[in-house]
């Protein structure tokens, strides 16, 4: 059966330096994600920047070279400029020059790290219907107001009411079909167009999403192709702000906030890291109080013997959120959960609630249970899934977890080795 991520197939589009670079720590960490997408990574600087090699040996990334064209938006804001790329990203020469492809589209922007697996089975039916999928951006009120200006300019013709015409959405990540979308990526150019000729393009707000959320809002030529996504698909954030364990997506849209992801990108996502191993990678809190921020990286994995296949085991902080590439001779998952008392002056304090503890298949929620004063064993089927994940929320004074974890075997695969978690203290640093 085909997977989820075997439908997709996601395009960044790079230019300059900085957006080249985040590109590798992009694509890195959505394939670690969803092992089975495909990719294509636009560079439209002038000259080539950007090699294959620099994505190290992943399978189903292809770097293709497209030198942006003096349309008529590159001669109202200039030929490569951050105003021209928001729109020609979706061009109808950079949409032509794309390899073929039967899979879903899905724009993404470059400064986007993917922190667990997106529920992208959940997206199959809509998008085979013609739904268009994008998240709501934190900053619509804030848009609400903007659009009134910018609504009362005589002849732009650029919004289909003087309203908001619905949420802003945030067009960092847009799932679409193209075989079926309305024409989306054609009434945007159109609209592009019409601002550049109006002289309108640096007076929208927000840019490229004031035109998405124009098409997709209430009166648009694509209102009933809307399908809303959570925050947590792509969530906005700087330097100060973190999604949190629920988050997919952490879009680093700020100049401080990219600068933040590249100066720390060994600790976001360890060089170690790959496809080739089964590291389990994510967040967890760096304090047992689960009052402190989280911490990015990866856990140590051990691979032990057939002959001795017992598990190791190690104390994680709450919050935490840990996925893992599921090895292919691997049915399910055995989790054994033994909670851990918060300490307080160097005393035990107890527990005084329960911990709550998710696991997803796929980015698909497959059980929840609570963790309070014993320990507790979850056996979670998994066969045919590329990852699981598991999230885990504190409670009064319980702050961390003694996890034991073993991928099963195959029933009739006979003995394999068994893959268990090992996790120190300075296992996320």
């Amino acid at each position: 059966m085909k997977g989820a991520s075997e439908h997709f197939r996601f395009r960044f589009v790079v230019r300059g330096e900085k957006a080249t670079r985040l590109s590798v720590l992009a694509v890195r960490s959505l394939k670690l994600c969803h092992p089975a997408v495909e990719v294509v990574v636009v560079d439209a600087n002038d000259t080539p920047a950007l090699r294959q090699e620099e994505f190290g040996n992943i399978p189903g990334v292809t770097v293709l070279h497209v030198v942006p064209s003096n349309d008529e938006v590159a001669q109202a804001v200039g030929r490569g400029a951050r105003h021209h790329l928001f729109y020609w990203r979706h061009s109808p020469q950079l949409l032509d020059a794309l390899p073929p492809t039967d899979r879903y589209d899905v724009h993404c922007d470059a400064d986007i790290l993917f922190l667990r697996p997106m529920d992208l089975g959940a997206l199959l039916g809509p998008l085979s219907r013609g739904r268009i999928a994008a998240a709501v951006d934190e900053s619509s009120i804030e848009y609400y107001g903007r659009l009134a200006s910018t609504a009362a300019a005589p002849g732009t013709g650029l919004l289909p009411a003087a309203g908001s015409g619905g949420p802003l959405l945030q067009a960092g990540m847009i799932y679409s079909n193209p075989r079926d979308d309305g024409h989306f990526y054609g009434h945007f150019w159109r609209l592009a167009i019409q601002a550049a000729k109006s002289d309108m393009l640096t007076e929208l707000p927000w840019d490229d999403m004031c035109v998405v959320s124009a098409l997709l809002g209430e009166g648009g030529p694509c209102w009933e192709r809307l399908l809303p996504l959570g925050h947590e698909w792509n969530y906005i954030t700087d330097a100060v702000k973190d999604p949190g364990v629920f988050g997919c997506a952490a879009h680093y849209g700020g100049h401080r906030a990219k600068a933040m992801v590249l100066d720390d990108s060994v600790r976001l996502l360890p060089p170690g890291v790959s496809q080739e191993h089964l590291y389990p990678w994510g967040s967890t809190s760096d304090t047992a109080d689960g009052a402190r921020s989280l911490l990015r990286g990866t856990a140590a994995l051990s691979k032990s013997s057939p002959a001795a296949p017992a598990a190791s085991y190690g104390t994680l902080a709450l919050p935490l959120c840990l996925t893992w590439l599921v090895p292919a001779e691997s049915h399910g998952s055995q989790f054994i959960l033994e909670p851990v008392a918060a300490r307080e002056n160097g005393a035990g304090v107890a527990a005084s609630g329960e911990a709550a503890v998710h696991f997803y298949v796929d980015g698909h929620l497959s059980d929840r249970v609570s963790v309070g004063d014993a320990a507790v064993n979850v056996t979670l089927p998994h066969a045919g899934a590329e990852t699981v994940s598991v999230i885990g929320l504190p409670a009064a004074g319980l702050g961390a977890l003694l996890v034991q974890h073993s991928f099963l075997p195959q029933a009739a695969a006979g003995t394999v080795a068994a893959y268990t978690l090992e996790i120190g203290e300075s296992s996320c640093h």
